[in-house]
This record gives structure tokens, sequence and C-alpha cells, in this order.
């Protein structure tokens, strides 16, 4: 008995001791801990750089008042469970494909040039743009770089790689066998496919995802067409894929000139039901012409020259920028 009283004597005080600590407010406590020193790493460590994805932009700092209602922030879109990359080339232009927003594939590229083992001069979220210090080992300064843009898809990225050197202070692109883009870009395509996408995205490169390269428009004059923001090559590769994909008939083009002559059918494009309860069916001829604007703008018009025709023009333009995007 005199045991157990000791006992309940020992753990009394005890547990009265610790119930005196948890209740003791402790939130100041840091507020009294000495800064003690800081690390020294060995000289042969290296430590991972810190880059910062998502930088803050600078503002004023005027008040603005009391209150101040916050934008709702911008729907990221995704393109679905599709992760496909590949590399397209046509001519001397190379790029990258990735089904992901640039708002996506930017903190990935970042993520991929620390790996890569080049050291980075700059890196743009607005542009897209990642440049890399210089890279040569002789006299001459070359450098790489990177551009992220929206692809002529929705929802797709397109990574280009341009090698370019300094030479009587003009930067100028790289030739021969000393060129590393095609090296560098096949980097990018074993890094998609070794790293897990993370579904993380840019919210500073959130203005990439508004660059998509094919637009339907129609002017002050009610007159459509496709804008397309491609080089001339590019524009009239892109409109033939689009028309085999459309299954729009194509009986004749001229490339130079940068026509297509097309047959379109309208009971091909409803259906077999609809064709039954519909006695309007159509099927013309039309000419479909690529324009070259300027060196990164091209733009496609449909005419025909039936009279009833030209009701269908912009329901075949419509199908062709459904293809394309």
């Amino acid at each position: 008995m005199n045991m157990n009283k000791f006992i309940y004597l020992l753990i009394v005080p005890l547990f009265l001791s610790s119930c005196s600590y948890l209740l003791t407010d402790h939130k100041n406590d840091y507020l009294r801990e000495k800064q003690e020193k800081s690390l020294d790493l060995p000289e042969n460590l290296t430590t991972r750089p810190i880059i910062d994805y998502y930088p803050i932009n600078s503002s004023n700092t005027e008040t603005i008042g009391n209150e101040y209602n916050i934008p709702m922030p911008q729907q990221v879109f995704s393109s679905g469970t599709s992760n496909e990359v590949r590399m397209h080339k046509l001519g001397e232009i190379r790029w990258v494909y990735v089904e992901t927003l640039p708002s996506s594939a930017w903190p990935m590229m970042n993520d991929f040039w620390i790996t890569s083992g080049y050291s980075l001069a700059k890196s743009d979220p607005t542009s897209g743009i990642i440049e890399s210090t210089n890279i040569g080992d002789s006299e001459i300064k070359s450098k790489l770089v990177m551009k992220v843009e929206h692809g002529i898809r929705q929802a797709s990225s397109e990574i280009f790689v341009t090698h370019l050197e300094e030479i009587e202070g003009q930067w100028i692109r790289v030739v021969g066998d000393d060129n590393l883009e095609e090296e560098t870009m096949r980097k990018v395509l074993d890094y998609f496919a070794t790293t897990p996408p993370s579904g993380g995205t840019s919210l500073v490169a959130l203005n990439l995802n508004y660059g998509q390269k094919a637009a339907l428009i129609q002017d002050d004059s009610q007159v459509s067409f496709i804008e397309l923001n491609l080089e001339y090559a590019r524009a009239w590769a892109a409109v033939d894929r689009a028309l085999k994909e459309a299954l729009i008939n194509v009986n004749d083009l001229d490339r130079d000139e940068g026509v297509f002559y097309v047959n379109f059918s309208r009971e091909e494009q409803k259906g077999f039901i609809r064709r039954i309860f519909s006695g309007d069916s159509f099927k013309g001829d039309f000419k479909i012409l690529v324009t070259e604007i300027d060196e990164k703008t091209c733009r496609v018009t449909i005419s025909s020259e039936a009279e009833e025709a030209k009701a269908y023009e912009r329901e075949l333009l419509s199908e062709i920028n459904q293809s394309l995007s």
C-alpha cells in the first residue's frame, strides 16, 4: 500500500507539469531561438540552382482602397489523357510536337535545361524564349535558343530550337555538322519520354496558351477566311493534311500557285439518316487558295464559280478549320 502511494505521489507531479507545458502558449518561442552558423558545403559538392518558375510581376504599390474584388483565375485546359510527343520535319524546319498546353510545357522545358548541363542566360515565360549562355569552345560565341509556342491544334505545343553563332556582331544560324538543333530536340524527346508529367502549369506563361496558329475570321465585309500564323511551306502542308483528315476529295492542286481544287459534298457531311429526311443535298467544285501575307502569316480563302455553291463556301471553310485545330 505504501508502494502504491509512493508511485501515485511520483506520477501526479509529472502529470501536472506536462499539463502545464501543454496549456502554455508557445507560439512565440521561435523568437527566443538563436541563429546557428550556416552549413559550409565541401568544395567538391555542388547544389542544384534555384530558378523561380513563377515570378511575381512587378506592380505599383498605389493604395486602391479598403476593398478589392479578386478576379477568378483563368481556367487552364488540358489536352485530355493523351501525352503524344513526336518530332516533325519540313524542309529545314524541325520542331517537337507535344500534346499539352504551352503553360504546362514551359516548366518542364526549364527543368530540361537544368538537367542538360547548359547554363541559362534568359528564361522569359511571356515570350516563351529560353536562351543558353555561351556554349562555344572556340573564339566564336554560340548559343542555343528554345521557343515554346502554341501548336496548330488545340491544347498542343510546338518547341523549336535554334543554334546561333555570333559573327561580326550578328547572331547567325549555325549550318553544317556543327549545328546542335536536331541533337538538342532529340534530347527533348528523350526527356519527355523519361520524365512523368507533373500536371502543373506556369501562371506567368498562360498568355502562351492564346497563341493558337489557326483562326477562322470574318472581316467587316462578311468575307470569311482562315488565318494561319505559319510560313507558307507549313501552311500548305497543314491545309493538305486537313483536307485528307476531313475526307474532302482533292481533284487537282498547284503548290506554286497555292491552289487546291476540291469537290465538296454536303451529303457526305450529314450522314445517311439525315440524308433520307433532307432534300437539300449538294455537291460542287471549289477552289481553295493559300496566300502568303508575310513571312509568318498565310490566309486560306475559298471560291466557287457555281452560284449555288457560294452558299456552302463558309461550311467548307469551317470543315477545314475544324480539321486544322
